[in-house]
Protein backbone atom coordinates (compact mmCIF):
# COMPACT_ATOMS: atom_id res chain seq x y z
CA UNK A 1 0.00 0.00 0.00
CA UNK A 2 1.25 3.67 -0.88
CA UNK A 3 1.47 5.71 2.13
CA UNK A 4 0.48 9.77 1.36
CA UNK A 5 1.97 10.84 4.43
CA UNK A 6 4.81 12.85 3.92
CA UNK A 7 7.65 11.10 6.10
CA UNK A 8 7.96 14.15 8.70
CA UNK A 9 4.46 13.87 9.72
CA UNK A 10 4.70 10.31 10.42
CA UNK A 11 7.78 11.30 12.44
CA UNK A 12 6.24 14.01 14.46
CA UNK A 13 3.27 11.29 15.54
CA UNK A 14 5.76 8.94 16.84
CA UNK A 15 7.25 11.42 18.67
CA UNK A 16 3.96 12.41 20.17
CA UNK A 17 2.76 8.70 21.28
CA UNK A 18 6.17 8.52 22.57
CA UNK A 19 5.64 11.97 24.89
CA UNK A 20 2.09 10.44 25.83
CA UNK A 21 3.88 7.10 27.00
CA UNK A 22 6.74 8.89 28.95
CA UNK A 23 4.00 11.01 30.41
CA UNK A 24 1.63 8.07 31.58
CA UNK A 25 5.14 6.32 32.69
CA UNK A 26 6.63 8.72 34.69
CA UNK A 27 2.96 9.66 36.26
CA UNK A 28 2.95 6.10 37.49
CA UNK A 29 5.93 6.31 38.68
CA UNK A 30 5.10 9.17 40.63
CA UNK A 31 2.10 7.90 42.02
CA UNK A 32 3.76 4.37 43.22
CA UNK A 33 6.78 6.67 45.04
CA UNK A 34 3.78 8.88 46.65
CA UNK A 35 1.89 5.73 47.98
CA UNK A 36 5.30 4.10 49.05
CA UNK A 37 6.26 7.14 50.58
CA UNK A 38 2.90 7.06 52.87
CA UNK A 39 3.34 3.70 53.46
CA UNK A 40 6.95 4.07 55.08
CA UNK A 41 5.68 7.34 57.24
CA UNK A 42 2.62 4.94 58.68
CA UNK A 43 4.97 2.33 59.78
CA UNK A 44 7.85 4.43 61.24
CA UNK A 45 4.28 6.49 63.06
CA UNK A 46 3.81 2.36 63.63
CA UNK A 47 7.33 1.75 64.55
CA UNK A 48 7.47 5.11 67.32
CA UNK A 49 3.99 4.40 68.75
CA UNK A 50 4.86 0.49 69.63
CA UNK A 51 8.93 1.72 70.91
CA UNK A 52 7.30 4.07 73.39
CA UNK A 53 4.74 1.87 74.65
CA UNK A 54 6.81 -1.34 74.54
CA UNK A 55 10.09 -0.11 75.57
CA UNK A 56 11.87 -3.13 78.13
CA UNK A 57 12.52 -2.39 81.64
CA UNK A 58 14.90 -4.63 83.27
CA UNK A 59 14.72 -6.15 86.95
CA UNK A 60 18.62 -6.67 87.68
CA UNK A 61 19.08 -9.96 89.81
CA UNK A 62 19.99 -7.95 92.95
CA UNK A 63 17.73 -10.09 95.07
CA UNK A 64 19.41 -13.07 97.30
CA UNK A 65 16.83 -13.54 99.90
CA UNK A 66 16.70 -15.48 102.84
CA UNK A 67 19.11 -18.46 103.59
CA UNK A 68 18.60 -20.42 106.31
CA UNK A 69 22.09 -22.19 105.60
CA UNK A 70 24.90 -20.00 107.10
CA UNK A 71 27.64 -21.25 105.19
CA UNK A 72 25.74 -20.29 101.88
CA UNK A 73 24.39 -16.81 103.24
CA UNK A 74 26.75 -15.02 101.33
CA UNK A 75 25.87 -15.79 97.74
CA UNK A 76 22.97 -15.20 95.34
CA UNK A 77 23.31 -18.15 93.74
CA UNK A 78 23.52 -21.74 95.13
CA UNK A 79 24.24 -25.16 93.10
CA UNK A 80 26.24 -24.07 90.12
CA UNK A 81 25.25 -22.08 87.09
CA UNK A 82 22.72 -24.43 85.79
CA UNK A 83 20.37 -22.06 88.49
CA UNK A 84 21.64 -18.87 87.76
CA UNK A 85 18.80 -16.32 86.86
CA UNK A 86 20.45 -13.26 84.72
CA UNK A 87 17.20 -10.44 85.30
CA UNK A 88 13.65 -10.21 84.35
CA UNK A 89 12.62 -8.30 81.31
CA UNK A 90 9.41 -6.32 81.39
CA UNK A 91 7.55 -4.88 78.27
CA UNK A 92 4.01 -3.19 78.08
CA UNK A 93 2.39 -3.43 75.10
CA UNK A 94 -1.22 -4.26 73.32
CA UNK A 95 -2.75 -4.59 76.62
CA UNK A 96 -0.13 -7.33 77.96
CA UNK A 97 2.67 -7.41 80.44
CA UNK A 98 5.35 -9.30 79.12
CA UNK A 99 7.84 -10.65 81.60
CA UNK A 100 10.85 -12.41 80.39
CA UNK A 101 12.74 -14.28 83.02
CA UNK A 102 16.10 -14.96 81.64
CA UNK A 103 17.68 -18.02 83.33
CA UNK A 104 19.93 -20.79 82.24
CA UNK A 105 17.47 -23.40 84.73
CA UNK A 106 15.52 -25.67 82.40
CA UNK A 107 13.56 -28.59 83.26
CA UNK A 108 14.14 -31.90 83.50
CA UNK A 109 16.23 -31.50 86.45
CA UNK A 110 18.50 -34.23 87.81
CA UNK A 111 17.82 -33.51 91.29
CA UNK A 112 14.03 -33.10 90.59
CA UNK A 113 13.69 -28.92 90.88
CA UNK A 114 10.77 -27.82 88.05
CA UNK A 115 10.06 -24.41 86.91
CA UNK A 116 8.41 -21.83 89.36
CA UNK A 117 5.79 -19.72 89.36
CA UNK A 118 5.13 -15.95 88.57
CA UNK A 119 4.49 -13.95 91.59
CA UNK A 120 2.46 -10.45 91.31
CA UNK A 121 1.95 -8.02 93.44
CA UNK A 122 -0.86 -5.19 92.08
CA UNK A 123 -0.11 -3.06 94.72
CA UNK A 124 3.55 -2.15 94.89
CA UNK A 125 6.32 -4.01 96.22
CA UNK A 126 7.68 -4.47 99.83
CA UNK A 127 9.78 -6.32 100.27
CA UNK A 128 12.19 -7.30 103.71
CA UNK A 129 14.80 -4.29 103.09
CA UNK A 130 16.50 -4.90 106.92
CA UNK A 131 19.57 -6.53 105.23
CA UNK A 132 21.59 -6.06 102.23
CA UNK A 133 20.37 -7.73 98.88
CA UNK A 134 17.44 -8.59 100.99
CA UNK A 135 18.78 -11.27 102.76
CA UNK A 136 16.58 -11.17 105.52
CA UNK A 137 13.39 -11.75 102.94
CA UNK A 138 11.17 -14.65 102.83
CA UNK A 139 7.65 -15.38 102.95
CA UNK A 140 7.29 -14.72 106.32
CA UNK A 141 8.99 -11.58 106.19
CA UNK A 142 8.26 -10.23 102.83
CA UNK A 143 5.47 -9.18 100.22
CA UNK A 144 2.41 -10.27 100.12
CA UNK A 145 1.14 -11.69 96.24
CA UNK A 146 -2.18 -11.01 94.87
CA UNK A 147 -1.50 -12.79 91.88
CA UNK A 148 0.23 -16.22 90.65
CA UNK A 149 0.70 -17.43 86.97
CA UNK A 150 0.94 -20.99 87.94
CA UNK A 151 3.65 -21.94 84.60
CA UNK A 152 2.78 -26.35 84.98
CA UNK A 153 -1.23 -25.33 84.70
CA UNK A 154 -0.18 -22.27 82.17
CA UNK A 155 -2.70 -19.90 83.80
CA UNK A 156 -3.14 -16.81 85.73
CA UNK A 157 -4.65 -16.89 89.03
CA UNK A 158 -6.05 -14.31 91.60
CA UNK A 159 -8.30 -14.36 95.17
CA UNK A 160 -7.56 -16.54 97.83
CA UNK A 161 -4.66 -19.13 96.96
CA UNK A 162 -2.12 -21.12 99.19
CA UNK A 163 1.72 -20.28 98.30
CA UNK A 164 4.42 -23.72 98.03
CA UNK A 165 7.47 -22.48 99.78
CA UNK A 166 11.10 -24.46 98.86
CA UNK A 167 10.55 -26.46 101.99
CA UNK A 168 8.01 -28.09 100.58
CA UNK A 169 9.58 -29.73 97.83
CA UNK A 170 13.14 -30.37 99.15
CA UNK A 171 12.98 -30.08 103.59
CA UNK A 172 14.41 -33.19 105.46
CA UNK A 173 16.27 -34.45 101.57
CA UNK A 174 19.56 -33.94 102.29
CA UNK A 175 20.20 -30.60 99.65
CA UNK A 176 21.28 -27.23 100.32
CA UNK A 177 18.85 -24.83 99.08
CA UNK A 178 17.31 -21.59 99.83
CA UNK A 179 14.63 -22.07 102.57
CA UNK A 180 11.01 -20.39 103.30
CA UNK A 181 11.04 -19.22 100.03
CA UNK A 182 7.61 -18.98 98.01
CA UNK A 183 8.04 -20.78 94.48
CA UNK A 184 4.65 -22.26 93.43
CA UNK A 185 1.26 -22.06 94.20
CA UNK A 186 -0.20 -24.75 95.67
CA UNK A 187 -3.89 -24.49 96.03
CA UNK A 188 -6.81 -22.63 95.11
CA UNK A 189 -7.31 -19.42 93.61
CA UNK A 190 -9.71 -18.11 90.49
CA UNK A 191 -8.42 -18.50 87.17
CA UNK A 192 -8.12 -15.94 85.29
CA UNK A 193 -8.61 -16.22 81.36
CA UNK A 194 -6.30 -15.01 78.49
CA UNK A 195 -2.52 -15.61 79.76
CA UNK A 196 -0.01 -17.08 78.70
CA UNK A 197 3.56 -18.99 79.28
CA UNK A 198 6.21 -20.20 77.08
CA UNK A 199 9.27 -21.89 78.06
CA UNK A 200 10.22 -23.54 75.18
CA UNK A 201 13.52 -21.38 75.31
CA UNK A 202 14.87 -21.91 78.80
CA UNK A 203 18.33 -23.14 79.14
CA UNK A 204 22.20 -22.10 79.56
CA UNK A 205 21.09 -18.33 77.69
CA UNK A 206 17.76 -18.95 77.63
CA UNK A 207 14.62 -17.79 79.14
CA UNK A 208 11.32 -18.33 80.51
CA UNK A 209 8.60 -15.89 79.05
CA UNK A 210 4.91 -15.05 80.67
CA UNK A 211 2.63 -12.68 78.72
CA UNK A 212 0.02 -11.31 81.00
CA UNK A 213 -3.19 -9.67 80.33
CA UNK A 214 -3.42 -6.18 82.04
CA UNK A 215 -7.17 -6.14 82.14
CA UNK A 216 -6.87 -8.90 84.45
CA UNK A 217 -4.80 -7.58 87.24
CA UNK A 218 -7.40 -4.26 87.34
CA UNK A 219 -4.10 -1.99 87.84
CA UNK A 220 -3.69 1.99 88.40
CA UNK A 221 -0.76 3.65 87.96
CA UNK A 222 1.87 2.76 90.51
CA UNK A 223 4.49 0.20 91.03
CA UNK A 224 4.25 -3.42 90.09
CA UNK A 225 6.20 -6.24 92.21
CA UNK A 226 7.15 -9.55 89.97
CA UNK A 227 9.31 -12.64 91.44
CA UNK A 228 10.27 -15.97 90.05
CA UNK A 229 12.40 -18.34 91.58
CA UNK A 230 12.98 -22.20 90.41
CA UNK A 231 11.39 -24.37 93.38
CA UNK A 232 14.69 -25.24 95.39
CA UNK A 233 15.11 -21.68 95.32
CA UNK A 234 18.97 -21.72 94.52
CA UNK A 235 18.47 -18.24 92.88
CA UNK A 236 15.62 -15.95 92.97
CA UNK A 237 15.01 -12.37 91.98
CA UNK A 238 12.38 -10.23 92.84
CA UNK A 239 11.93 -6.33 91.80
CA UNK A 240 9.37 -3.79 90.94
CA UNK A 241 8.48 -2.11 87.34
CA UNK A 242 6.30 0.89 87.18
CA UNK A 243 3.19 0.66 85.23
CA UNK A 244 1.55 4.23 83.78
CA UNK A 245 -2.10 4.00 82.84
CA UNK A 246 -2.21 4.93 78.60
CA UNK A 247 -3.74 8.35 78.29
CA UNK A 248 -7.01 8.01 76.16
CA UNK A 249 -6.23 11.63 74.32
CA UNK A 250 -2.65 10.67 73.59
CA UNK A 251 -4.15 7.08 72.39
CA UNK A 252 -6.95 9.04 70.12
CA UNK A 253 -4.82 11.22 68.78
CA UNK A 254 -2.00 8.73 67.35
CA UNK A 255 -5.15 6.89 66.14
CA UNK A 256 -6.20 9.44 64.20
CA UNK A 257 -2.58 10.15 62.86
CA UNK A 258 -2.95 6.75 61.36
CA UNK A 259 -6.42 7.31 59.92
CA UNK A 260 -5.51 10.34 57.99
CA UNK A 261 -2.51 8.52 56.54
CA UNK A 262 -4.08 5.66 55.68
CA UNK A 263 -6.73 8.51 53.93
CA UNK A 264 -4.17 10.41 52.04
CA UNK A 265 -2.53 6.73 50.61
CA UNK A 266 -6.06 5.35 49.15
CA UNK A 267 -6.91 9.24 47.53
CA UNK A 268 -3.12 9.15 46.31
CA UNK A 269 -3.97 5.82 44.48
CA UNK A 270 -7.07 6.41 43.16
CA UNK A 271 -6.06 9.43 40.87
Amino acid sequence: MKCNYPLYILFLRLVQKMNRTWKMAYNKAVTTMKTHYLKQLTFSVLGLIACGQASAVVIDDNYWGADGFTSLSDRDSIGGNDYQIQNMEVTFAGGYMNVRVNTNFFEPDPYGVQFGDLFISSNGWNPDTSALNYRNDNIFTGESWEYVFDTSEGALYGGAFDIATSDDFFAGQGYYYRRNQEVQRANGGTALAGSLVDASAAGVGGYVEYNILLSSLNLTAGDIGLRWAMTCANDAIEGAVHYSVPEPATILMFGLGIMGLGMSARKTRTK
